[in-house]
């Protein structure tokens, strides 16, 4: 195995409806994997050994990932984005990192927090899906 690789090829997929039907979304910008946080739940007490504040693990919240793109007007990318815009639908979101044929993809359930688009004058046009993730899904 090498010591490095990058993430060229990498896709993410929208699986929407109850038998997903699978969507690529294309063009994507570089891609950065959800960060999810352990909540802390103090239990702290009187008796608290060497007077310290005490802790053990909460909640996991999925957290947030946003996903960068070119960002071409009436694409399929963009009716569907805009339509999950507007329904609030829960769907899945499935990330391959690599073009590795052997990459295991990783799957959340969330919806579309916001879509964001750009159009520069002497650049080209971006968008950024943000996705609220509830879960990740195990298959």
């Amino acid at each position: 195995m090498p010591d490095g690789m990058i993430g060229y090829g990498s896709i993410v997929r929208i699986g929407v409806g109850e038998t997903p039907t699978w969507t690529t979304l294309d063009l994507l910008g570089d891609l950065e994997m959800p960060d999810e946080q352990v909540d802390e739940v103090e239990i702290t007490h009187m008796k608290s050994p060497g007077r310290r504040k005490q802790f053990i693990a909460g909640l996991t919240d999925s957290g947030e990932v946003a996903i960068p793109m070119n960002y071409i007007p009436g694409s399929d990318t963009d009716v569907l984005l805009t339509s999950l815009r507007a329904s609030r639908e829960e769907v899945l979101v499935e990330i391959t990192l690599t073009d590795d044929v052997a990459a295991v993809p990783e799957t959340y359930s969330g919806f579309l927090k916001g879509y964001s688009r750009t159009a520069p004058i002497n650049d080209k046009m971006t968008a950024v899906a943000t996705f609220r993730l509830s879960e990740e899904v195990i298959a």
